[in-house]
């Protein structure tokens, strides 16, 4: 993180420099305008639907019904972005953008439900809850076309064009799963993860205005929305391995066949919408030439 930010330092100094040296130099006047853009800002996040899985049996000595839901929440990155446009006298032009999204924090809980009725103990009712943790990761090229008003402190713009999304998420926590055991009812803490790749091609819409403090140096300010399909994920349980044993007796178990267990348990619980669209409102400078 501090890499980045003395890289951002450093290229905006840099910029400074040349915006300025290139308003003392006397050229002849250009069909058209580089202009140059660093911003820093925040988006305001993608969002994510929960996942549910409900089931109902018994034996002949109990019932149960079980239900679980694994709820994720997501922070707001902050995004540090880039550009470079080339627009003609007109204000009409053509843009690169670069949009660099800091890591997404999964977080939340993932809550389990075992209750019913059993012949020898009577009613029971357990309830387990468990962290999620994950990243979200997200990085956006776009190219655009831009118009721009052309005054001599106030410029305003509009900008919209296609954008490639590359991106990934990452998360992991743990469900619940019942099972007999020596004719009691118990559950096993099984660890369930999602690694999904989220790139694709997709739009984005922004508009904003600069403030010129000389002929080549500006303040800018500006808001995007970039649009991405929604993908529908599954998460993906684990049984191999010794599991820790929850409910009536304690200690840890092992699953023969596990891919049976976790075919079972992955259709059980219902698959989860992400939504990687996303607003981004930001600030920087623009360098002219």
């Amino acid at each position: 993180m501090k890499r980045v930010f003395k890289l951002v330092g450093i290229v905006t100094l840099i910029l400074c420099f040349s915006g300025l040296l290139s308003a003392q130099i006397q050229r002849p006047t250009k069909p058209f305008k580089i202009e140059l853009g660093i911003n820093f800002g925040s988006t305001l996040g993608y969002n994510i639907t929960d996942s549910t899985y409900v089931d109902s049996w018994g034996t002949s000595w109990y019932d149960v019904d079980e239900s679980g839901t694994i709820s994720p929440e997501l922070s707001n990155p902050l995004s540090l972005g880039g550009n470079i446009s080339l627009i003609t006298n007109m204000g009409i032009g053509v843009q690169f953008a670069l949009d660099y999204n800091f890591n997404s924090d999964v977080t939340g809980t993932s809550s389990y439900s075992g209750a019913g009725y059993d012949w020898w103990i009577g009613s029971f009712d357990y309830n387990s809850e468990w962290d999620i943790t994950g990243t979200v990761k997200m990085m956006v090229l776009s190219l655009d076309f831009i118009y721009k008003y052309y005054s001599d402190m106030f410029c305003p713009w509009f900008a919209a064009g296609g954008s490639y999304f590359s991106g990934n998420l990452e998360a992991s926590t743990n469900v619940g799963f019942g099972f007999d055991y020596w004719s009691y009812f118990n559950y096993a803490k099984i660890a369930a993860d999602i690694n999904e790749d989220m790139s694709g091609i997709g739009f984005n819409v922004g508009a904003g205005f600069d403030i010129h403090f000389s002929p080549n140096i500006a303040f800018t300010l500006e808001g995007r929305y970039f649009i991405l399909k929604k993908y529908e994920f599954n998460w993906m349980t684990d049984f191999s391995g010794q599991h820790e044993m929850l409910g009536y007796f304690s200690g840890t178990v092992s699953f023969s066949s596990p891919s049976a267990y976790e075919d079972y348990l992955d259709e059980l619980i219902e698959s989860f919408e992400f939504n990687p669209s996303f607003p981004k409102i930001a600030a920087g400078f623009k360098f002219s030439f």
